[in-house]
């Protein structure tokens, strides 16, 4: 499993063409100018040198019979089909190939911050709400049950559909939920001390380790991995990438981003490079969640100006400023219709933004891999009365697009 880092807010973006125009070999800043978004009228000033001309992926986008709010984490069943929510009482089943969306109404108080599928089940994973929200698919039944303790706040995970376990870090609390979706019960680790365990390159490292990252009172995460076969955490290690299982393909650089600069880690060389983002409090103030896809690291934006902080422990948003729904733009801050694109073989910055019509502002959010193809999640948030995307403030409930690098039948 892929580390996870959470901020404020999640989400994703991607675009089909870009310019290059009046590159300057002196100034690596000048010249890639990517085309504005439909609907918006500033321009972006995205640049950077290119050595090379990777394409960026071909996305299609595909309206869908739904609506929703900001829809959040999705998971593909073993039929590959999408799930997803938002914030509304209500479950979206997405078919890739066909374009087609099933909705079911699930109760009002779900979390909906992901779903996880395993066996013929999809859990809605609850944050600090009392109980996950389960699908049955075969049984066609709704239900809840309760979390493992009151207190779990549980946003995000992975299932290992192999031995239908869904594993699950507490947001607040040093500890992992492994839950077994057969019998529907719940254990709880705590994380090893630092240094309990041997470093994960002393030890044999099987394919079915899991990795986790834990905080650590210093800032720095360090990874866990555990070994389901004898239940229990088998190494850790603290190296600045993440390293990789001796024999497996792993991508040669990693790349995150802090406050407005790109950091980028060589796993062959073990250098770290980095520079400032382009854009950076200009036209965003706030990079997400991201995926690594067809050489391009792809991250959500949002123009979310750091009006609040988000306390782990009690789960609450605790205001920055005297007004703290105001981006960047000096309007409403909300998620982008486009995703940053980063190419770091060549350090080459670029946007990846759908081809929607004016009337159209996709807010870009989650996205998934899932059998070769990637897919992003968003809602319509452009008001033709205000001439303008919605804020999050605003509460806009659009129809629901899946982005997507497949033709679907009836996109």
């Amino acid at each position: 499993m892929g580390e996870w880092y959470l901020l404020i807010d999640e989400c994703q973006v991607l675009t089909q063409t870009s310019e290059l125009l009046n590159a300057s070999q002196d100034d690596p800043f000048s010249g890639l100018k990517a085309r504005s978004a439909p609907g918006s009228d500033r321009s972006d000033r995205f640049v950077g040198l290119r050595k090379v001309m990777p394409e960026l992926p071909r996305m299609y986008p595909v309206w869908v019979d739904a609506k929703n709010t900001r829809v959040y984490g999705i998971d593909d069943d073993d039929r590959g089909a999408l799930w997803f929510t938002g914030s509304l009482p209500v479950l979206h089943r997405y078919e890739p190939e066909s374009g087609q969306i099933d909705t079911i109404s699930i109760p009002e108080k779900h979390g909906g911050s992901q779903c996880l599928c395993a066996g013929s089940k999809v859990y809605v994973l609850p944050q600090t709400n009392g109980k996950f929200t389960v699908f049955d698919v075969e049984a066609k039944r709704v239900y809840q049950v309760d979390k493992p303790f009151p207190e779990a706040n549980l946003w995000y995970g992975h299932a290992d559909k192999a031995r239908n376990v869904l594993y699950m870090p507490e947001r607040s609390r040093p500890c992992l939920v492994i839950w077994d979706v057969e019998t529907e019960q719940g254990e709880v680790l705590e994380y090893p001390e630092p240094g309990a365990l041997p470093d994960i390159d002393e030890v044999d490292w099987p394919e079915r380790l899991e990795t986790f990252a834990v905080p650590r009172n210093d800032g720095v995460h360090r990874r866990v991995y555990y070994d389901p076969d004898v239940r229990g955490f088998l190494a850790e290690d603290s190296h600045p990438a993440p390293p990789s299982r001796p024999g497996a393909r792993a991508e040669r650089f990693v790349v995150n981003y802090r406050e407005g600069r790109l950091i980028r880690l060589d796993r062959r060389t073990g250098e770290t490079y980095e520079r400032d983002v382009p854009g950076w409090k200009e036209d965003f103030g706030f990079i997400g969640g991201g995926v690594f896809y067809q050489e391009w690291q792809l991250n959500n934006l949002s123009t979310y100006d750091s009006g609040f902080r988000y306390d782990e422990k009690t789960g609450d948003y605790i205001q920055m400023k005297d007004d703290p729904h105001i981006g960047v733009d000096g309007l409403p801050y909300h998620f982008m219709d486009r995703f940053i694109a980063y190419h770091p073989e060549s350090d080459t910055f670029d946007l990846l933004v759908p081809d929607v019509p004016q009337s159209r502002y996709p807010q870009l959010c989650y996205s998934k891999v899932a059998r070769g193809h990637l897919y992003i999640t968003a809602n319509d948030i452009w008001s033709e009365e205000k001439q303008r995307p919605l804020g999050a403030i605003e509460n806009p409930v659009g129809q629901l697009m899946v982005l997507q690098t497949r033709r679907a039948e009836d996109g």
